[in-house]
């Protein structure tokens, strides 16, 4: 059992790195989606960033965690720096999990609401699904259980750190 839990935050890293890299090309391509979804969360909440910086910073904040659940990881799997590989997934699931709260907020308590438009005729949605706000749920459990499997290894990889800083 324990060789098969150690494989989860690879698996729930990819899973949520699929979702994030997925939805870079319709956040940094225009696509009318992200639009709808950060339009309307500048006009509930009159805070200009959300439309047009929201979908580009959001879209850095989960390429950025996807490159810390998986990019790096697999780097340091082949330069033999394995000690190294938990707290890069720590950070990439803390980052994760932010970016999914901020989600499942917004969905759950804006007029943005759980089902969003999917397909478009022009400039109305035609379309509407709760599958983005199913798979930021999804995506945050992941990311919580990544961080609660990775917490001991940062703190012993801290207390190396600081011995050989004293050390040295």
């Amino acid at each position: 059992m324990g060789r098969i839990a150690s494989l989860f935050p690879w698996a729930g890293g990819l899973f949520i790195s699929a979702i994030f890299v997925d939805s870079l090309r319709f956040k940094f391509f225009g696509h009318p989606t992200p639009e709808h979804i950060f339009r309307t969360l500048r006009e509930w909440s009159g805070i200009s960033l959300f439309y047009p910086a929201g979908p580009w910073i959001i879209g850095l904040g989960e390429l950025g965690s996807s490159l810390l659940l998986i990019g790096l990881p697999v780097l340091l799997l082949l330069t033999n720096k394995r000690a190294l590989i938990a707290p890069s997934q720590f950070f990439g699931a803390l980052i994760a999990i932010g970016i999914m709260s901020g989600a499942i907020f917004f969905h759950l308590f804006t007029p943005l609401g759980i089902e969003t438009p999917v397909e478009w005729s022009g400039d109305t949605p035609t379309q509407f699904s709760a599958a983005l706000f199913y798979s930021a749920c999804v995506s945050w459990l992941f990311a919580l259980v990544i961080l609660i499997m990775h917490r001991g290894r940062l703190g012993a990889l801290t207390n190396t750190f600081e011995k050989q800083a004293s050390e040295g």
